[in-house]
């Protein structure tokens, strides 16, 4: 099985329950190291990995090119939906940072991600995320993709 399947699936076993110290950045570390890939602990060394950092997770990929297994990393990420009805509803991910790992992607920069953290504490859960505007979602803040590198 490929790296992006393992870890596809690690995070997929964890959901409904809290990943070590529930913390995100812990979910995605735990899940590259079961898949035995380079987790942000190789890739920045410990003493770059800390709570102001923007985590490394491997090789820097696109939206276009994103895949199941991939890590998303957040800053200050805000997303703003309008709804048919004339609600609305807004999310955050990332105040300041946060991690991610896809677990399906689809069109309109619609996709699929296991978190925990959200809220604060909680346990993993897949959750719908948007990365690109449209008439009835607008995002703010930053976010990187990346691709894991088998060890």
């Amino acid at each position: 099985m490929g790296v992006n399947k393992v870890i596809v699936q690690y995070a997929a076993n964890k959901v409904g329950h809290r990943d070590g110290d529930g913390q995100c950045w812990t979910l995605a570390e735990k899940a590259l190291k079961n898949a035995h890939a380079k987790t942000s602990n190789d890739i920045m060394g410990a003493d770059g990995v800390s709570s102001d950092a923007d985590y490394v997770w491997g090789t820097e990929t696109t939206l276009a090119n994103l895949q199941p297994g991939d890590i998303i990393q957040f800053n200050y990420y805000t997303m703003h939906i309008d709804n048919a009805d004339g609600s609305w509803r807004e999310e955050s991910r990332g105040e300041p940072r946060h991690t991610a790992i896809v677990a399906s992607v689809g069109a309109g920069g619609k996709v699929v991600v296991y978190e925990q953290n959200i809220p604060d504490g909680g346990p993993v859960k897949k959750s719908t995320l948007y990365f690109k505007n449209s008439d009835s979602v607008t995002l703010g803040g930053s976010w990187w993709f990346y691709r894991p590198i088998p060890k």
